[in-house]
C-alpha cells in the first residue's frame, strides 16, 4: 500500500499558489494556506531548506519535501470539516481496559497520565534519550504483541508508517498522535488505523508562525491549537 506522503500528493498535489506563507524553523515547518489555514510538521532535527518553496517538482522521497508537504496537506485537510469534540487521547479512551499499549514516539506528557494512573506502557523513540524508554531491538515484537499502539504522527514525514503499521498484528488498534497529523478520513485505509489526533488552529493566528520561526516546539504553540480527532466508523462506539 502507497505510503501516506505519496498517497496523499497524487490526490493533492503541491500548488505554491495556496501557500499564503511558509516558515521554517528548529523544530517545526508551519505553512498558512490561502484560506488563513495552518499546518505544521515536526522537523526532528532534518536540515532543511525552502528549495521546494522556490520552484521545481515536489519530490515525495526527499525528506525536506516529506516535511514541507506534510504541513501542507495539513493546512488543507485539517480544515475540511467542523469538530464536534475537542479532547485529549486519554480522556477519549479508555485504557484501563486494554492489554499490552504500546507508545511509538515519546510523548512525556501522556506518559506521565498512563504513569499516575498505573496503567503499563512500554515506549520507543528513536530520536529522544530517556531511562522509561524501551531497548529499540525490542521494539518490533512488542508492537507485533500490542493489542493497542499509540503512534507518532511524525512516523508518516519520516517514512517509517508503513514499516511500522506492518508489524502489528490484526486485532491491534492503531491511535495516530501528534499535531503533525493529517486529519482525513483517507488515513482510515490503512489497516488497524482507528482513530486520528491532530491540532487545528485559528484563522490567521500569524503567532503560531512566528513562535515556529523562533525555533519554538509544541510546548510554545499549544496555546493556540486546538485537539481534536476523526475515527473510524466501526470504532466511533469506543470513544467516550
Amino acid at each position: 500500500m502507497e505510503e501516506p506522503i505519496k498517497h496523499f500528493y497524487s490526490l493533492l498535489g503541491f500548488d505554491r499558489k495556496r501557500i499564503s506563507k511558509c516558515v521554517i524553523g528548529e523544530k517545526y515547518v508551519a505553512v498558512m494556506n490561502s484560506n488563513g489555514n495552518t499546518g505544521v510538521c515536526a522537523t526532528l532535527g532534518t536540515p532543511m531548506n525552502d528549495n521546494l518553496l522556490r520552484g521545481g517538482e515536489a519530490q515525495p522521497d526527499d525528506p525536506v519535501h516529506r516535511i514541507i508537504l506534510n504541513a501542507y496537506f495539513n493546512s488543507i485537510c485539517n480544515y475540511e470539516r467542523d469538530y464536534s469534540d475537542i479532547s485529549d487521547i486519554f480522556d477519549s479512551i479508555d485504557f484501563k481496559t486494554r492489554r499490552r499499549v504500546v507508545m511509538v514516539g515519546y510523548f512525556e506528557s501522556l506518559y506521565r497520565k498512563f504513569h499516575d494512573n498505573n496503567i503499563p506502557l512500554e515506549v520507543f523513540d528513536i530520536h529522544k534519550e530517556s531511562r522509561i524508554l524501551s531497548d529499540l531491538s525490542t521494539m518490533e515484537r512488542s508492537v507485533a504483541e500490542a493489542e493497542t499502539v499509540i503512534l507518532s504522527g511524525t512516523t508518516i514525514f519520516n517514512n517509517t508508517f508503513n514499516d511500522i503499521t506492518g508489524f502489528t498484528s490484526a486485532g491491534c488498534d492503531i491511535f495516530l498522535l501528534g499535531p503533525s497529523n493529517i486529519l482525513s478520513e483517507e488515513m482510515f485505509r490503512y489497516p488497524g488505523i482507528k482513530v486520528v489526533f491532530g491540532s487545528v488552529f485559528d484563522q490567521n493566528d500569524h503567532r503560531v508562525l512566528d513562535i515556529i520561526n523562533a525555533g519554538h516546539g509544541t510546548r510554545k504553540f499549544l496555546p493556540f491549537l486546538k485537539k481534536v480527532y476523526i475515527v473510524s466508523n466501526e470504532f466511533r462506539h469506543e470513544i467516550q
